[in-house]
C-alpha cells in the first residue's frame, strides 16, 4: 500500500481544483435549458412524428443518457489511470476533450451530431471521480466531508450561473446553439490553462497501484465491510434525482400541467428555479456543511437529509412556482447539498488508500449508470403523466433513506482504510 506523505509535507491548495471544477460544471450547466427541448425538436424532425409520440420521449431520454453511457464506460478507467499516471494528466486530457465536444455541439443540427457531442462531453466529465480522489489525497479523513463540500459548492455555483448564462446566450443567439457551444468551448480551454498552470500533482506515490489488475482491485474493494452498501445507496439516490434532471423543463413546458408557463419563457423560468437550487446548494456545501457535518457526523447527516429529501422531491410537480414552490426549491438544494458530500466522504473513508482514484471513479460510473437508466424510464413515465417521474423518484429515494437508518452503523475509525490521523496523504 502506498505510504502517505508526512505531516510536514505541504499539501497542495484546493483552490485551483475548485476553480477548474467550477468551470467544468459551468460549461455543463449552460446546456441544461437547451438540451431537452432541442433534443425533442431534432427527434421530432428525424422521426416525422408529433412531440407527444412515445418514440420521441425515448429519443429525448437516450439523447441525455448517451452522455452518461460514455461516462459509465470511462469513469472507473480514468480514476484507475489517475492512480497509475497521476491526477493532473487526466484532468488536462479531459478538459481538452471538452473543448472538442462543445465545438461539435455548436454545429449539431441533427440528432446524431447531438448524441456524438454529448458522448464526448460524457467522457470528459468522467474526470469528476479524479477530482474527488485529489481531495482524498490531500486531506485527513476527519476533514474530508467539509472539503468535499467545497467541491460541491463549486458545482453549485456552476449551476447557479450556468443555466442563466445558457438561457441568455440562447436569447442573444436567437435560439441557435452556435454561441452557446463556442462559449462553453472557450470556458473549457480556460479550464485547461488553469489546470496546467495551477494544479500540481497530488498522487506522487503510485508504485503499488500497478501491481494488480483493475478487476482484482475492485473485487477486493467491494469486499471491504460496508463499502458495497454505500455504493448501492449512492446509485439509488442518483437514479432518483435523474427524474428531475431529465424532465423538469418538459414539465414546465407542458401546457396541460399546473405551471402554465408560456413556451417562450420556459427556458428562462426554469433557469431561475435552478438558480435558486444552485445558490442554496453553494451556501449549504460551501458554508453550512462545515458547521453541520462536524456536529452531526457524516452518517447522521446522510440519515437526516436522505429522509428529508423524499417528501421534498415528491412535491416538485404539485406546488406552483414561484410561490409557495420557492420553499420546496430551497429545501431541495439544502437536502441534496448536505447529503452528497457526506456520502462521498463515507465512501472515501472505506476505500483502500491505493484505490482512491478507482473507487471515486466507480462512484461516478454508478452515477452515470443511473443517468443512463433514469432518462429513458423518466421520459417514458412523463409521456403518461408529468408527475409520475417525481413520484417514482421519491419512491426510489426512500430505499437508501431506510437503509441509512437500518443497515448503516457508525464505523470504528480503526477499521477505516486510511492512514493514521497523524498523517496527511
Amino acid at each position: 500500500m502506498s505510504q502517505p506523505a508526512a505531516t510536514n509535507s505541504k499539501a497542495p491548495s484546493l483552490l485551483p481544483l475548485i476553480l477548474t471544477v467550477f468551470l467544468d460544471l459551468l460549461g455543463f450547466a449552460m446546456f441544461i435549458p437547451d438540451l431537452q427541448l432541442r433534443g425533442e425538436g431534432l427527434a421530432t424532425a428525424f422521426l416525422g412524428k408529433p412531440s407527444t409520440a412515445v418514440e420521441v420521449g425515448l429519443m429525448v431520454g437516450f439523447g441525455q443518457s448517451v452522455y452518461s453511457i460514455a461516462q459509465l464506460l470511462t469513469g472507473t478507467w480514468l480514476g484507475r489511470l489517475s492512480d497509475i499516471k497521476g491526477r493532473r494528466i487526466v484532468l488536462l486530457g479531459s478538459s481538452a476533450l471538452s473543448v472538442v465536444a462543445y465545438f461539435l455541439y455548436a454545429h449539431a443540427d441533427t440528432i446524431w451530431l447531438l448524441w456524438l457531442s454529448r458522448a464526448l462531453s460524457g467522457i470528459a466529465a468522467a474526470n469528476l471521480g479524479v477530482a474527488f480522489a485529489y481531495v482524498a489525497d490531500v486531506t485527513k479523513p476527519e476533514e474530508r466531508g467539509p472539503k468535499l463540500g467545497l467541491l460541491g459548492a463549486a458545482f453549485g455555483v456552476g449551476f447557479i450561473i450556468g443555466p442563466a448564462l445558457g438561457a441568455g446566450l440562447l436569447a442573444v443567439g436567437k435560439d441557435s446553439p452556435l454561441l452557446l457551444g463556442y462559449t462553453a468551448a472557450i470556458l473549457s480551454a480556460i479550464n485547461f490553462v488553469l489546470i496546467y498552470l495551477l494544479v500540481r500533482e497530488s498522487n506522487t506515490s503510485r508504485q503499488d497501484a500497478v501491481k494488480k489488475s483493475l478487476v482484482t482491485l475492485l473485487r477486493e474493494a467491494l469486499n471491504v465491510p460496508g463499502l458495497a452498501i454505500l455504493l448501492g445507496m449512492f446509485f439509488m439516490m442518483n437514479l432518483a434525482f435523474t427524474n428531475l434532471e431529465t424532465t423538469y423543463f418538459r414539465l414546465l413546458a407542458d401546457p396541460n400541467w399546473i405551471f402554465r408557463v408560456a413556451q417562450e419563457h420556459v427556458k428562462t423560468f426554469g433557469s431561475v428555479i435552478l438558480l435558486v437550487v444552485g445558490i442554496t446548494g453553494a451556501i449549504t456545501q460551501g458554508g453550512l456543511a462545515r458547521i453541520i457535518m462536524p456536529k452531526l457526523g457524516e452518517l447522521k447527516t446522510v440519515r437526516v437529509f436522505y429522509t428529508a429529501f423524499v417528501p421534498v422531491f415528491a412535491s416538485v410537480p404539485f406546488i406552483p412556482q414561484y410561490f409557495p414552490g420557492i420553499f420546496g426549491t430551497i429545501a431541495l438544494g439544502f437536502t441534496n447539498g448536505l447529503s452528497m458530500p457526506s456520502m462521498n466522504s463515507l465512501v472515501s473513508r472505506r476505500a483502500p488508500r491505493e484505490m482512491q482514484g478507482s473507487i471515486m471513479g466507480l462512484t461516478q460510473s454508478l452515477g452515470s449508470l443511473a443517468r443512463i437508466i433514469g432518462p429513458l424510464f423518466a421520459n417514458w413515465l412523463f409521456q403518461h403523466n408529468p408527475s409520475y417521474p417525481y413520484l417514482y423518484g421519491a419512491a426510489l429515494a426512500t430505499i437508501p433513506a431506510v437503509l441509512a437508518w437500518v443497515v448503516l452503523k457508525p464505523s470504528d475509525p480503526s477499521t477505516d482504510n486510511e492512514p493514521s490521523a497523524g498523517m496527511v496523504h
